[in-house]
């Protein structure tokens, strides 16, 4: 598996057979293999998750398949005909690659908008939470950070047990000192054996910051720095 960085919550996932773009909405998406399916993931409408500019991208592809969260506006994602899955909190959804291998996505409830993807492919298993996070600030009064905790377990409660290969969480640190609870609560309810920090906008050095402070915490899970965007890795699962 590669994956790149591309800002913010932007990933680029390569697999043999084909890509996972999520939540593009900014950066260099680098040259696409023209043999390989392209499947873009959209968690949610907000302007740091969703780029129509990323529709685009069936342009210049030849094989590309929207996976679109449902409040996502209609008429701004079907201005030309192209592939759309139209996706909705909590259901199961079936994809599959050029070779017809299954992708099968279960998708969770946002504490914010939109869903999180769940996908599970041969035989692995990748998370990116989009905006699902334990939005705790200190500004806000008690109850609201008490029915924000409330949702955020019972969306992970739906994770229990489950072994993820590959996770993509927030790590904001507009949290202050509530920075980390939303990785914590993944990684105290799944088994997760590699997680990117994402949501962080241009600090860096908020993973560092976590490595740092609670390191401990993240026991065999291992914890990706991110430098720059841009940035690639590959490993195997």
């Amino acid at each position: 598996m590669k994956v790149r960085y591309i800002g913010r919550s932007g990933f680029l996932v390569e697999w043999r057979s084909c890509y996972w773009l999520f939540d593009y909405f900014t950066g260099e998406i680098p040259d696409l293999d023209a043999g390989k399916r392209v499947f873009v993931f959209a968690s949610h409408n907000h302007g740091d998750h969703w780029n129509p500019k990323v529709l685009d991208l069936s342009r210049k592809h030849p094989d590309v398949h929207y996976v679109l969260s449902s409040d996502i506006e209609a008429a701004e994602a079907n201005s030309a005909p192209r592939t759309i899955t139209r996706v909705e909190p909590e259901k199961q959804y079936e994809l599959a690659d050029r070779e017809e291998q299954t992708i099968r996505l279960t998708t969770l409830r946002s504490t914010d908008a939109g869903v999180a993807f769940l996908l599970d492919y041969l035989g692995k298993c990748v998370y990116h939470a989009g905006d699902l996070n334990h939005w705790v600030w200190k500004e806000e009064p008690e109850a609201y950070n008490k029915e924000m905790t409330a949702a955020f377990e019972e969306q992970m409660s739906r994770l229990k047990g489950v072994v993820i290969d590959v996770a993509f969480v927030p790590l904001d640190p507009r949290q202050e000192e509530y920075y980390y609870l939303g990785l914590e609560g993944l990684l105290a309810t799944a088994k997760v054996k590699r997680v990117f920090p994402m949501h962080f906008g241009r600090d860096f050095s908020v993973i560092q910051k976590y490595r740092k402070e609670r390191g401990a915490n993240l026991g065999e899970t291992i914890l990706m720095d991110i430098r720059r965007g841009g940035e690639e890795w590959e490993f195997d699962l």
